[in-house]
């Protein structure tokens, strides 16, 4: 049953950073969070790329008695690297964190080779109260994800790694929840147009609710790391080079 309450007390940082609070503060992919909070009771990761886990970040929300959780092979070694207990989920499970009931969904590309499905990372059903909130995390149109029933929906509208704004749109309008957020675009993934290009696709009954904070560009950052790590490494070799 949809909760206007509930829908407000989601936010989003930018990106695919998720924050609900109520009786328990909840994060999901937690980046660029200003300052240390340390208000987390719940935290989870749906994969392992640098813009849904980042161990800055995590640390940043992290309190006694956080909850830390996300998709199994990342959490082999994210225990000793964060220093804390991780739980290590698997897709099609549900399991209770901080009295919260949470379903895992596989998260997966059906031709891209950005996340494939054998890794089983994740998008999570949270249940809050009466009212089921679904982040599919970083995926196509699957099987899996067209199962769910849930009354708000977050999912990636951005294209490149993910499902763009029109396939977006296909998966809201098979769920048909009340209420539906686009997370994950900005420079370089579908542009400040693709949340009203989303919006255009969905069908009468579902609200879109676009968030400013969303749009980021934080994969130009990424874009601009590679090419410093590149022209580094070109500059060390030339130097080596010239200098034997």
């Amino acid at each position: 049953m949809f909760s206007q309450e509930i829908l407000d007390r989601i936010s989003i940082n930018t990106h695919s950073s998720i924050c609900i609070r109520g009786d328990r503060v909840i994060y999901i992919d937690p980046l660029d969070i200003a300052g240390a909070p340390h208000d987390a009771d719940l935290v989870l990761i749906t994969h392992p790329h640098f813009d849904h886990y980042s161990k800055r970040d995590i640390a940043a929300v992290m309190k006694e008695g956080t909850v830390l959780a996300m998709p199994q092979e990342t959490a082999k070694h994210a225990g000793e690297l964060l220093g804390t207990a991780v739980q290590g989920l698997s897709p099609a499970q549900t399991v209770t964190l901080c009295g919260i009931q949470v379903e895992t969904v596989a998260a997966y590309n059906l031709k891209k080779p950005s996340h494939p499905k054998a890794k089983g990372w994740l998008g999570y059903v949270l249940t809050l109260g009466e009212t089921r909130v679904f982040i599919t995390g970083d995926t196509d149109v699957t099987t899996e994800n067209q199962m769910v029933q849930c009354d708000i929906l977050m999912l990636p509208i951005g294209g490149t790694y993910t499902m763009d704004a029109l396939r977006a749109a296909v998966l809201a309008n098979v769920i048909h929840p009340h209420t539906v957020i686009p997370i994950h675009y900005g420079l370089g993934l579908g542009g400040k147009r693709a949340p009203e290009r989303f919006r255009a696709a969905v069908e009468g009954g579902i609200e879109t609710d676009i968030r400013e904070n969303v749009y980021s560009k934080v994969m130009l950052r990424s874009y601009l790391k590679l090419v410093l790590f590149a022209l580094v490494g070109f500059l060390v070799g030339y130097i080596a080079a010239k200098l034997l």
